[in-house]
Formats: C-alpha cells, structure tokens, sequence
C-alpha cells in the first residue's frame, strides 16, 4: 500500500501578521534613517563659534542623523588651523555632542605679525588677542624649547604678562624677560619657566610693590625706588 503524505496547510493569518510586522518594521528604519539631527552640541571652542564648527564639518544643515561617521566629521573639524583634537559622540535623542580640545595661543610674535601656539608654528588670526608680544629673535632651538614649557603655564598667567624679550647672558643663553601688565619686570630662565604659576603668590607676599622679580638664578625681588 502507498503510504500518504499529508500537506502542511498555510496559515493565512500567520502570513498576514507576518507582512504587517514587516511593513511596520520598514517604516520604523525608514522614519530612523531618515530623521535629521535634532541638536548639535560644540564644547570648548574660544577660537572658532559653532557655525564655523559646523560648517567645516558639512553639518550645518542638521543631516540625517544614523547616517552621520563620527569619524568623518573629526578629521574634517582638525584640519582647522587652531584645532588640537575633536571627538565626536552621538548621544540619544538625536545629539551630536562635539568635545574640541584647541591649540594654546602662547605669544604674539611681532617680527611675523601672527600668532605663536603650542604646536611650533605661527597663524595668522585675524582679532586682537590679549597675548604678550616677542619683541626680538630667539634662536628655533630655544624657542622651540621655551614654547615646551610655557605651554605649562596657565593661561590666566601668560596674559598678564605685556612684552617677552629674549635676554641671554653670557652664563645663560635660556634666559628670558618679561614685562608684566602690572608694571614689574621677571626675568626667567626656560628650566624654572614653571616659577611663572606662582607669580601671583609671589607679588601678594611682597605687599603688590613694584620691581624686578628675578627666578632666574635664584628667587628675589628688588624694588624700584
């Protein structure tokens, strides 16, 4: 005898839901992929505002949001002159949360008439920044490596001070000095350039009196008459 093979019957309601839970499913990632960016966060920019942010990373039209490379978008944002590092997130809600970590503007150098920052290199930028002046030349070497350590120094510190003139003597070709906004002189040598983070401390002690501060070769002040 021939043994019979029963047929699975389809189920027509499974089918159904089965297409429903598709074409919702569908219309879910198609509202997702194409809904834009609701807002852009930029924290820690001073040098460049938000729409120049934005718009040397192509973002300022709010673009689709899961289509965004974060990686994309820093590599476009560090080719700006002034710009360190960048690292970009994206946050629930439909954020893009961008953390900048820009250059230190260290002095202004007046033979250039641009800008000396932290990475070695001179730019031009086009506001008046409160940043002392290099009035004379200093040796790359030197430069490169009182640069180094005056990047340490706070910045709240580095704008007081008005004018930087390279000071060699004939024991110290590393010496500085340094005309304050206060009226006082310092003169400093590139290995005890670090004495700088205490000058306030230092100017309260005596009394906030005028002088000559030397953390060159020893840490005493004398007193202009």
């Amino acid at each position: 005898m021939k043994k019979t093979q029963k047929r699975k019957k389809i189920s027509i309601k499974k089918i159904i839901v089965f297409s429903i839970i598709i074409v919702i499913l569908y219309f879910i990632v198609s509202i997702l992929l194409n809904t834009k960016t609701k807002n852009i966060i930029i924290l820690n920019n001073n040098y460049y505002n938000d729409e120049d942010i934005m718009t040397s990373a192509n973002i300022e039209n709010y673009p689709k949001f899961l289509l965004l490379n974060t990686k994309k978008i820093e590599n476009k944002i560090k080719k700006l002159d002034l710009i360190e590092d960048v690292k970009v997130y994206k946050k629930m809600g439909f954020i893009l949360r961008i953390e900048i970590k820009e250059k230190k503007i260290l002095y202004f150098v007046r033979s250039e008439n641009k800008y000396m920052l932290s990475d070695n290199k001179t730019y031009e930028i086009n506001d008046v920044l409160a940043y002392p002046t290099l009035i004379n030349y200093v040796p790359e070497n030197i430069q490169k490596s009182f640069n180094k350590e005056l990047y340490k120094i706070d910045d709240n510190i580095i704008r007081m001070i008005s004018e930087i003139e390279y000071s060699k003597t004939e024991f110290d070709d590393k010496r500085f000095k340094l005309l304050m906004n206060d009226g006082n002189q310092v003169y400093i040598t590139i290995s005890r350039t670090n004495l700088l983070n205490k000058y306030i401390d230092i100017i309260k002690k005596i009394d906030n009196k005028s002088g000559i501060l030397y953390l060159d070769s020893g840490n005493y002040f004398e007193i202009k008459n």
